[in-house]
């Protein structure tokens, strides 16, 4: 998986404001959120949805980093929500743009 996620990585639209070594520490937190709590992903068409068990702190990381991804990456719309005992990331696509959720689903094995 971590080629996987190595291409991606690399291939993050121009969008993005994160730099390299900022990049590489978001990188890791989603990386630490997922060792913790390891999500559930679902890829349909522009849409993402990744699903996580709440776990102590689980939560508090995935608003934060929702919140500083809606900062860099403001071409896909990023919320959190609890469906029945899950925490939800939806990720959304520009309908212009559906191709920008590649990288970000092959991230989370949703490819």
């Amino acid at each position: 998986m971590d080629a996987a996620r190595d291409a991606a990585q690399a291939e993050l639209p121009l969008a993005c404001t994160l730099g390299p070594d900022d990049g590489a520490a978001r990188l890791r937190r989603w990386q630490v959120l997922a060792e913790k709590s390891p999500p559930e992903a679902q890829r349909s068409g522009r849409r993402l949805e990744v699903r996580w068990q709440p776990q102590a702190g689980v939560q508090d990381e995935l608003e934060a980093l929702a919140a500083a991804e809606r900062k860099c990456c403001s071409f896909l719309s990023w919320s959190v929500s609890s469906d029945g005992a899950d925490l939800v990331l939806h990720i959304v696509a520009d309908e212009n743009s559906p191709g920008d959720l590649a990288p970000i689903a092959a991230l989370f094995g949703a490819g």
